[in-house]
């Protein structure tokens, strides 16, 4: 199981990451179930982490930005 093609250092982040939270989301279920106050521990972890996914995530260009370069490069007869 090496690295792919294409698989650079933040996606092997992420991906360590994923396996981290995976192993550890089994004993995290058992323990919010028995555990008062873990749900509110539980919700601030999956918000915080979706927030890391969301800053190292590519971001798409604007749809409109897409759309005005065209237009410009049509106009200037590209």
């Amino acid at each position: 199981m090496g690295q792919s093609a294409g698989n650079g250092p933040r996606n092997e982040m992420l991906q360590l990451a994923a396996g981290v939270a995976d192993l550890a989301a089994g004993r995290f279920r058992d323990a919010v179930r028995r555990l008062p106050g873990l749900g509110e521990i539980r919700e601030e972890l999956r918000v915080r982490g979706e927030l890391a996914l969301k800053r190292t995530a590519p971001v798409p260009e604007a749809h409109t930005e897409v759309l005005s370069r065209r237009v410009v490069r049509r106009a200037s007869g590209e």
